[in-house]
């Protein structure tokens, strides 16, 4: 059983949305394994189709699926129920806290007759790739632009991106409008609040969450902010939240976009697959982006920016460039990973 908990001790640092890390594995034997999703790490008011969640679990399959190859182990999954049975709907309806997902299980390159071929090191997954500090004053090289336009292309999937700064701007905007406003929204509110750490005990207790020092965010704030979200919709207050957030922003000289199948949860699954070697090539190119989830889940943002960018199906926003290193968030270890 050495050979899971080898793989599990790299492929906890994959991301999550949230870091709200939904997986937990059940060791079957050397070979075998359950990966299941904790119903309690999954986010039905802001994830109403399930297609976030699908997709982290296609890409932690996905890193699971890396990591064996290079150790020349192929690693096969087959899916207990289709993704649609994965909605938040379905969940709901689920008696058990831990979810079956997926049955995987190991072979030798001389087992399966496949050759096993990776370009990611192990240690691509334990360089963070989320940053919300300031990006440098310096644009995504063009062979960079090259390679996650082909590796888009070949999965299926749409990478775009934005330079020019009028435009940034009018993004960001939109964005910190819909922030706003989806805080306002109380299922929304009372769903993303559950995962803000305050303190640093908070987030060494959970290892999870949204850690005020990945959120480039005074702990005062991140507070308000969840407290009293009232005062960001005020005459009097937003105009200067609204400036105190575009500072926290920084410097944002590109702005990137994915776009293909993803909200049918079949899509959502391969979209999961093909994200994690999107994440492990930016570690490749040294470079980081920070997601605006915002412009994607809030429906007015998210036709305003199909409208203004003339791109359909984008589901994912962020900026994107080169960053001093931001913090790390923290992770569960394996043991709280693992389950009998």
């Amino acid at each position: 059983m050495s050979v899971w908990k080898t793989l599990l001790e790299t492929a906890i640092h994959a991301p999550s949305p949230h870091n709200v890390q939904p997986w937990r594995v059940r060791i079957l034997s050397d070979d075998c394994a359950d990966l299941l999703i904790e119903k309690r790490r999954t986010l039905p008011k802001e994830d109403p189709t399930g297609s976030f969640i699908i997709l982290t679990m296609g890409l932690f399959i996905e890193a699971l699926k890396i990591l064996a190859a290079n150790r020349s182990l192929n690693l096969h999954y087959e899916l207990h129920q289709a993704p649609s049975q994965f909605t938040p709907e379905h969940i709901a309806r689920a008696e058990s806290e831990l979810l079956p997902f997926a049955r995987l299980s190991l072979k030798g390159d001389e087992d399966s007759g496949e050759r096993i071929k990776e370009n990611y090191d192990d240690a691509l997954f334990l360089t963070r790739r989320t940053s919300r500090i300031s990006l440098l004053p310096k644009r995504v090289p063009d062979q960079a632009v090259h390679t996650l336009t082909n590796l888009a292309r070949h999965w299926g999937q749409r990478y775009e991106q934005v330079c020019d700064a009028k435009t940034i701007e009018r993004i960001l905007e939109r964005n910190i409008h819909a922030l706003f406003a989806d805080l306002n929204a109380p299922a929304y509110h009372d769903e993303i609040v559950e995962w803000f750490r305050f303190t640093d005990r908070a987030s060494r207790r959970t290892r999870d969450g949204l850690d005020y020092r990945c959120m480039n965010s005074s702990r005062l704030s991140f507070w308000l902010a969840a407290r009293f979200p009232n005062l960001l919709q005020l005459p009097l207050a937003r105009p200067l939240l609204e400036k105190v957030y575009r500072q926290q922003l920084g410097i944002v000289p590109t702005i990137g976009m994915l776009a293909g199948p993803f909200w049918e949860p079949e899509s959502a699954f391969e979209t999961g697959r093909f994200l994690m070697h999107f994440w492990l090539e930016l570690a490749k190119c040294d470079l980081y982006l920070h997601p605006y989830g915002n412009l994607v889940t809030n429906r007015p943002a998210a036709e305003w920016c199909r409208q203004a960018l003339g791109i359909s199906d984008i589901w994912l926003i962020f900026k994107i460039g080169f960053s001093k290193v931001p913090p790390q968030s923290y992770r569960r270890n394996v043991e709280e990973v693992l389950v009998d």
